[in-house]
């Protein structure tokens, strides 16, 4: 008898122990934060390079740091802010997205999550921020591209649609979207051609392509289908801003073009910023900024908008010749710069006191007050910077500690 009120404790400690556990497990973590804080998704070092996201009060001196606080991440991650929910997407490691927004009492906690079947790898959202848009891109044959709207509340998916944006089955080429940028009633999204097989070859690098969908109601196919042959397919792999709207409604693209940038081959056509006025579904024939012939200039690896017809961007000083080597940390691949650029003027001004550095990733970029801040990474350290978009200097702010941060966010 003794041994069986032993074994009964036993097991009712089992399962209350299991049941303690399992509700922990299911309880959203919190990171407390301050209203007037910044929120970050910081890449720290060292064995898998595990993601946080962190919060500091100051941004501009001290350390940026996940030791001792910051909700972790699952592997390599996208994130991309609408309205005040943060959305944070697995890339190789899991197939969810999960919502992070700000409490009453001022911590961060995860509002709701989803699944996806195909990583989702281009986002945009729509003008009022109540919706965020992901497409699921599928790497090798035909399949649709999955556009998903999810509540940016809720992190709740309302609805998909799929698309083929382009596709030539004889040639085996397809579209990879680098933007989904909705305007009044129209959705666009820029696209290179790639190999069908999933080389990333890109076939027909001389030449810039963009799909017009309607919107809200976005169908299987786009409206139509417009191209350039100024310059070379829009935007890079991995960003998510290779079209940009301008406060009166104008919309900018930049190609770039390089095999360091994941071009192959290599484009023969300059890379350059195209121009549709608002409220046109055509490129402006009268507009194109050769960015690489301009003084200061070179070739676009990234660009977002900051305000006043004025883009902050990074320019690879060189060409070093390596496939995809503006997306690594070898020794050639730490010559990039931070500019300016005025789009209706068509000048571009280095941003002074920035190092030449090297950069993958970027989620939009945060402005608050004339400022836009951005992580800029050497061989060596890396370290938070405060750019004033009017003057086009930068001051050096927290040293982090850890890889980058891929983003910076009011939350």
């Amino acid at each position: 008898m003794k041994i069986l009120k032993k074994k009964l404790a036993l097991i009712a400690f089992s399962l209350s122990t299991l049941i303690s556990c399992s509700n922990d497990d299911n309880n959203p973590k919190e990171l407390e934060v301050v209203s007037s804080g910044f929120t970050m998704s910081l890449k720290t070092t060292g064995d898998g390079e595990p993601e946080y996201i962190v919060n500091k009060q100051d941004i501009m001196t001290g350390t940026i740091s996940a030791v001792g606080q910051g909700i972790e991440q699952t592997g390599w991650r996208f994130y991309y802010p609408v309205g005040k929910t943060l959305f944070a997407s697995g890339y190789s490691e899991d197939n969810q997205c999960a919502g992070y927004a700000a409490k009453s009492n001022g911590s961060i906690t995860k509002v709701g999550e989803f699944i996806f079947e195909n990583s989702l790898e281009v986002w945009g959202h729509t003008n009022d921020g109540e919706m965020l848009l992901g497409m699921e891109i599928p790497r090798t044959g035909f399949a649709n591209k999955r556009l998903h709207f999810i509540d940016a509340k809720t992190a709740f998916v309302t609805k998909i649609v799929g698309t083929s944006i382009f596709q030539d089955q004889a040639n085996n080429r397809v579209a990879w979207p680098t933007a989904l940028q909705v305007r009044g009633d129209k959705l666009f999204i820029p696209y290179h051609v790639l190999d069908s097989k999933g080389n990333f070859t890109t076939p027909d690098p001389d030449k810039a392509y963009l799909a017009i969908y309607e919107f809200p109601n976005v169908g299987n196919t786009p409206t139509k289908i417009i191209s350039d042959t100024r310059t070379s397919n829009i935007g890079v792999n991995g960003s998510t801003t290779g079209l940009i709207e301008t406060d009166n409604g104008d919309l900018y693209s930049f190609s770039c073009g390089a095999i360091e940038a994941g071009f192959s081959v290599n484009s023969s056509k300059p890379s350059g910023i195209l121009k549709i006025k608002a409220g046109e579904t055509e490129f402006d024939t009268n507009y194109f900024f050769n960015v690489e012939a301009a003084d200061n200039g070179g070739k676009i690896f990234w660009f977002d908008y900051v305000g006043g017809n004025k883009a902050i961007a990074r320019l690879l000083t060189n060409s070093s010749g390596i496939a995809w080597d503006a997306f690594s940390r070898s020794t050639t691949a730490f010559n990039q710069k931070i500019v300016i650029i005025d789009l209706k003027a068509k000048t571009v001004t280095d941003v002074a006191n920035v190092p030449l550095h090297a950069k993958r990733y970027s989620s939009p970029v945060l402005v608050e007050e004339g400022k836009a801040y951005v992580s800029i990474e050497t061989a060596s350290n890396a370290y938070v910077y405060q750019v004033d978009i009017d003057t086009a200097t930068a001051v050096k702010g927290a040293k982090i500690e850890g890889k980058t941060i891929k983003g910076f966010y009011k939350l």
